[in-house]
């Protein structure tokens, strides 16, 4: 590893002390921040796969009601009665903050489904449909927070990861070699002052 082109003095060994000092700090810290964010990932991506089984069980059964209604009605009379449905949800989104990462809490309020077409030319299984993706809404925001998340958290781990991998492999172990090899010049440079002030004290003599 090079050392920084610094001036061996005093001063700028205590100064370098110092900043490596603050920089095994920070080291620490970082690594801190490293494991609580792979904890706090973890701990999202099993909800998530738990959020996501029961999202895929509940399309599940949109789409089985839904092929029971194309069947049944037709494809243009699905489709004309998909563009009168009103969902009713009120989306809310709120946030909080882990470790500086702004996370997502998603709040979804379903209101009384009340399908927005009329009795003429549906059935049952219209009304089956719409009740499953109504049902499945809340399920499907809860995956969308989970997600979202999981994502901004990733992407804060690896900026860390690589502020971690830059202390520990470039800028630490510079200023390591830095001190050492400015404490070696300055222990020199006092021996060869302490070797001239004896020469001239037997000259004296």
């Amino acid at each position: 590893m090079e050392k920084l082109q610094i001036p061996a003095t005093k001063s700028n060994l205590l100064r370098l002390r110092e900043e490596l000092a603050l920089a095994l700090d920070g080291l620490d810290l970082l690594d801190q921040k490293k494991e609580i964010l792979i904890g706090q990932i973890n701990l999202l991506a099993a909800r998530a796969d738990h959020v996501r089984s029961r999202v895929n069980r509940e399309l599940g059964r949109c789409y089985v009601h839904l092929d029971e209604a194309l069947l049944d009605e037709g494809r243009a009379a699905v489709a004309a009665a998909g563009l009168a449905v009103r969902a009713g949800e009120e989306i809310g989104i709120r946030e909080r903050s882990l470790m500086g990462v702004v996370l997502p809490l998603v709040d979804i309020r379903l209101g009384v489904q009340r399908p927005g077409y009329g009795l003429f030319g549906t059935s049952g299984t219209m009304d089956a449909t719409a009740t499953a993706v109504h049902q499945a809404l809340e399920s499907l925001a809860e995956l969308a927070e989970l997600e979202v998340g999981i994502k901004r958290l990733l992407a804060e781990l690896k900026k860390t990861l690589k502020r971690i991998n830059a202390l520990e492999h470039i800028y630490i172990p510079s200023y390591r070699v830095t001190v050492k090899a400015m404490e070696e010049t300055l222990e020199e440079k006092e021996r060869e002052a302490l070797f001239q002030m004896k020469r001239m004290r037997k000259r004296q003599k």
